[in-house]
């Protein structure tokens, strides 16, 4: 595997659920460090590592580190767990999954539903709520009591995997990817003389309300931004339009970002014979830009969107040759 590869599967394979990112923000400076001059951290947790230019002038690099999960709200009396969930999650997609309850030690469950068996049929044409879901640790609650505290944060287990094509499967692929992506762009800027600070930053909280782009960016004060995180990849139910697999990263038209940097940025990538796509948005992208198009006076931003697929499932799906080209 590429080193970009590996770093992606190794975050993917890690938590980092809104609020915790703290957690595996090691993998984080073991990567970056060695092509980066620098690190801080803003008070909410992003990771900003700094690549030195010659000149006073500073462009941001931004995805969010930050993933979906769930939390433990109770403890009923047979030792079952019920959750909340962090960030959008539709609940139907976390029936029958794998988690890790990650409280004073990691601890394995399940996600149980009622079988089709006992199941009515009025029952089964109504969608699933997440307050029908709980999490099955196969502990008593006295035992239970012991490990876990309400608001343990739990997340899926996923192992991400290669498939057929260059494609990989995990979750929180939105957006690991993007960071991945950030890290296969500081690997190429340590190649080269360059005259801006570049700051790549791991942001926090994005999908609980982009709240790591805003501390950060006010921290950096960027001339401009650059934003990387993912978008819709084609499937047979989307639309003919949506992006494709493969074919190059979306570079993002709408209000959220500035006009002038976008057509240089497709005129860079034209002339440097990058596969682009465009990708619509024409009030608001929902993605960290919102935050830093508007930090300070405002910055100058454009978003670069890697496709993917089965958005916020465990299950996400995005190409090689997206994150490395």
């Amino acid at each position: 595997m590429s080193k970009t590869k590996d770093f992606l599967f190794e975050i993917c394979n890690s938590p980092f659920v809104s609020g915790y990112e703290h957690a595996n923000g090691q993998i984080l400076k073991n990567y970056f460090s060695e092509y980066t001059n620098s690190f801080e951290q803003d008070k909410l947790g992003s990771y900003i590592f700094k690549a030195s230019g010659s000149i006073d002038r500073k462009i941001m690099l931004a995805a969010h580190i930050d993933e979906i999960g769930l939390m433990v709200t109770e403890i009923l009396d047979n030792g079952f767990l019920r959750f909340t969930t962090v960030g959008g999650i539709n609940p139907a997609s976390l029936i029958a999954q794998d988690v890790i309850v990650c409280c004073k030690e990691k601890l394995r469950g399940v996600i149980g539903v009622k079988p089709p068996h006992i199941t009515t049929p009025e029952e089964m044409k109504k969608a699933v709520k997440a307050d029908q879901l709980f999490i099955d640790i196969g502990m008593s609650k006295e035992n239970a009591e012991k490990f876990v505290s309400i608001g343990d944060v739990v997340t899926i287990h996923r192992e991400a995997m290669s498939l057929e094509n260059d494609m990989v499967t995990c979750k929180a692929l939105d957006n690991k990817a993007g960071v991945a992506v950030m890290y296969e762009a500081a690997k190429e800027l340590q190649k080269i003389s360059h005259k801006s600070n570049v700051y790549f930053t791991a942001t926090t909280q994005e999908e609980v309300g982009l709240r790591g782009a805003t501390t950060s960016s006010y921290q950096i004060k960027p001339d401009l931004a650059i934003i990387v995180d993912v978008g819709f990849g084609s499937t047979p139910e989307l639309p003919s339009d949506t992006m494709k697999m493969g074919k190059g990263g979306g570079i993002c038209i709408g209000a959220n970002f500035n006009p002038r940097l976008t057509k240089k940025l497709r005129e860079v990538a034209k002339q440097y014979n990058y596969n682009v796509q465009i990708e619509i948005a024409p009030a608001g992208s929902g993605t960290d830009a919102i935050a830093i198009q508007v930090s300070q006076t405002g910055v100058p931003c454009v978003l670069i969107s890697v496709p993917l697929r089965y958005m916020h499932t465990s299950v996400e799906v995005v190409s090689m040759k997206d994150i490395e080209s």
